[in-house]
């Protein structure tokens, strides 16, 4: 007997322990939009300033070059295709990952920020082929972002194919410019 009041003493014990757990913090109420997704609140940025911390962060280097849409509520990065992507290749290349390195870092400090990355390529191949080759493009630096930090939920990887050349296509220096990325950030809607 006195073993089974001793099993009931500690079942009883660890019942009452998880009752004095102390409650979760609420979380934010959640809203569906019209298409009846479920989302949650995010916080706001003061985008002015994230946008020009960045700015200064990466401004001036050879790497990349930043550009603001018309509208200022985004940031483009636009990392030059000579040292991004080998031919028909959607893994990074060493000068690449070098930049994302850098990228990464300073897209790591404020959370409120939606990451976009878009692929490109050259002309060479299909066009089906190509917008093919610029998603893998965009989903490895994805993953490469992810491993340096940045939550997944903050990362979008889209692809554009051949179809927005910065060069010409009809040389080798110019194909090399045209395997790109560009890095869209902008505040969370």
């Amino acid at each position: 007997m006195p073993r089974l009041a001793a099993l009931a003493a500690c079942a009883l014990i660890a019942t009452l322990s998880a009752c004095a757990t102390p409650p979760a913090a609420p979380r934010p109420a959640a809203a569906v939009d019209n298409a009846g997704h479920v989302t949650l609140p995010t916080p706001k940025v003061d985008w002015p300033a994230e946008r020009d911390r960045i700015k200064s962060a990466l401004g001036g280097r050879a790497d990349l070059s930043l550009a603001a849409a018309s509208d200022e509520q985004q940031l483009r990065i636009l990392v030059p295709g000579a040292d991004a992507f080998a031919r028909d290749e959607a893994a990074p290349k060493a000068g690449l990952r070098t930049t994302l390195d850098k990228i990464a870092s300073v897209l790591a400090v404020t959370a409120e920020t939606e990451i976009v990355v878009i692929g490109h390529t050259d002309s060479l191949g299909s066009e089906t082929y190509n917008l093919q080759l610029s998603i893998r493009r965009a989903e490895a630096v994805v993953e490469y972002i992810r491993t340096r930090g940045i939550a997944l939920s903050r990362l979008v990887a889209d692809g554009r194919g051949e179809a927005e050349p910065i060069a010409d296509n009809g040389n080798e220096t110019g194909r090399a410019r045209n395997r790109r990325i560009e890095i869209v950030v902008r505040p969370f809607k």
